[in-house]
């Protein structure tokens, strides 16, 4: 159900457009390709990121859910695979690594520890949903419960070379936001699940032609959309329980003065 759409000015300037929606009695945001629907064409890539999570703050969001279409660096990920990834690495990093400072937000005597990257509750019921959709439709492509995230430098495909080295390095696949998205959460306070797909196989571990990602793009949608709704519709009665590995440990003091008061600094 399309409740409307808004935009606002944060705090890190104007958000993107936000869609309101309900589904199943659920209220929920969604915002388009990370923000970047609303992006000037002349502005640097490092600050809409940080825009839309600041939004996503500003709002009170408490978990959110998004994914990416992929390269496969394993070779027996294919076409169509789905992957709920686990963990991440990010090399390059051309972002802000402090969404806070970068926004003008704080979260004093929180510590946003990435031991367990992303949100339990989360990954449970996307694991659930994805199962029950694969029996119910019959969908071809393979699901995986885990796996490692690997984002390089966004904005451009990897070379064989680049693809080699991050499998040597444990990673199953490759895109160019996820790793953004787990450490903007994380460093807000918001749950965060990801479901991401194999539209192609990574650059050198098999051919394929643009027709063949366009094409497998396309059937992620139509599994991947129903599985986050039914997540959405699950959040309120099954994941909100606390779960500090995903919304920070709360702290006091610091390592020179461990019982004093945590200031804003």
């Amino acid at each position: 159900e399309d409740l409307g759409s808004f935009h606002f000015d944060t705090r890190a300037g104007p958000s993107p457009k936000i869609f309101k929606k309900m589904y199943k009695g659920v209220s929920f945001y969604y915002i388009p390709v990370y923000g970047l629907m609303d992006k000037e064409p002349e502005e640097e890539d490092d600050m809409y990121h940080v825009r839309t999570w600041s939004a996503l703050y500003e709002l009170g969001v408490t978990h959110a859910i998004s994914g990416a279409t992929s390269g496969g660096i394993d070779p027996e990920l294919d076409f169509d695979d789905i992957v709920l990834i686990d963990d991440f690495m990010e090399f390059r990093a051309e972002r802000p690594n402090d969404v806070l400072k970068a926004s003008g937000h704080s979260r004093p005597g929180v510590f946003p520890n990435f031991e367990v990257p992303l949100s339990p509750s989360i990954r449970k019921l996307l694991i659930e949903e994805c199962a029950k959709r694969k029996e119910a439709t019959g969908y071809k492509g393979k699901i995986r419960n885990t796996g490692t995230f690997f984002q390089f430098a966004p904005g451009r495909f990897e070379s064989p070379g680049e693809v080699r080295a991050m499998r040597k390095l444990g990673a199953d696949l490759t895109s160019m936001n996820q790793a953004t998205c787990i450490v903007y959460a994380r460093q807000f306070g918001i749950r965060y699940g990801s479901i991401c797909s194999i539209s192609n196989p990574a650059v050198g571990v098999r051919p394929f032609t643009f027709e063949q990602m366009q094409e497998s793009v396309q059937n992620i949608a139509g599994f991947a959309i129903p599985v986050v709704l039914e997540v959405i519709a699950r959040i309120p009665e099954e994941a909100m329980r606390p779960e500090p590995s995903s919304t920070g440990d709360e702290f006091e003091g610091n390592y020179l003065d461990p019982d004093g008061k945590t200031t804003d600094v």
